[in-house]
């Protein structure tokens, strides 16, 4: 049962390293017109109210496939806004992931289907089953700090089980 839920409500559609080895084009050319973009640990340090050169040239990059962007995070607006203003990006805070309300709302608002947006983030728990739950094709990065919250640690935790006990083999 458990791995019934995995695969259907978590696994994510695709693993990379970083936003850099994700084959935009390949997406581009399968429909994908719009893409979530998780902010903590998959663009920007925990906390940070402004884009670092990864965040820019990654976004950089995403937007040259004419694809258009949204942050999406569970965290207070003021500290969201501030960093997606630094990329020139839309966002939506307090998602409440992995409920998809907000994801729901946007996609209706663009005249979008969800499996032409990508949702993509570090964690199984929010990000992934979020965008599985919405019908998006996720995408899961490695996560860019080691600083996190006991929270979050034990959450990965978690990860490292289920991949390792329905991945690996």
């Amino acid at each position: 049962m458990l791995k019934r839920w995995y695969l259907k409500s978590l696994k994510p559609d695709y693993r990379v390293e970083d936003l850099f080895k994700i084959d935009w084009a390949e997406f581009k050319s399968k429909g994908i017109k719009f893409v979530f973009l998780d902010i903590d640990n998959t663009l920007a340090e925990h906390g940070s109210r402004q884009a670092d050169k990864y965040a820019k040239e990654a976004v950089d990059l995403i937007k040259s496939f004419d694809l258009q962007i949204c942050i999406l995070s569970n965290a207070l607006s003021d500290r969201i806004a501030d960093y997606a203003k630094s990329l020139d990006v839309d966002y939506m805070s307090q998602a409440n992931k992995p409920g998809i309300k907000k994801i729901m709302q946007k996609i209706s608002d663009l005249n979008l289907r969800a499996d032409q947006t990508l949702m993509i983030g570090d964690q199984i728990f929010t990000d992934i089953w979020a965008g599985k739950r919405a019908g998006c094709v996720t995408i899961m990065v490695k996560q860019r700090f080691a600083n996190e919250a006991i929270q979050i640690r034990f959450k990965r935790k978690l990860e490292q089980f289920l991949f390792n006990r329905y991945e690996k083999g």
